[in-house]
């Protein structure tokens, strides 16, 4: 059981760590953010909007947000 709740803990850090990231970036340059993240424009406002305190709730919902998209593996072009 253990286990499990550090694997919940590091998802929820995960999770904290890439919204506050891709929140950062979105107000920086949202035209490449959202390039980069590969997100839409909705998604984008809604990500820009969130406070501290809604990062918090939706970082330990359990389920990675970031998506590992085969277009930016390693050898593939």
């Amino acid at each position: 059981m253990a286990e499990q709740h550090d694997i919940s803990d590091a998802i929820a850090e995960f999770n904290r760590s890439y919204l506050m990231l891709a929140k950062w970036l979105l107000l920086v340059n949202r035209g490449e953010a959202t390039r980069q993240l590969g997100i839409s424009e909705m998604t984008a406002s809604r990500i820009a909007s969130l406070t501290l305190a809604q990062i918090d709730h939706l970082a330990t919902r359990g389920k990675l947000f970031c998506e590992f998209r085969d277009e930016f593996a390693p050898g593939c072009a």
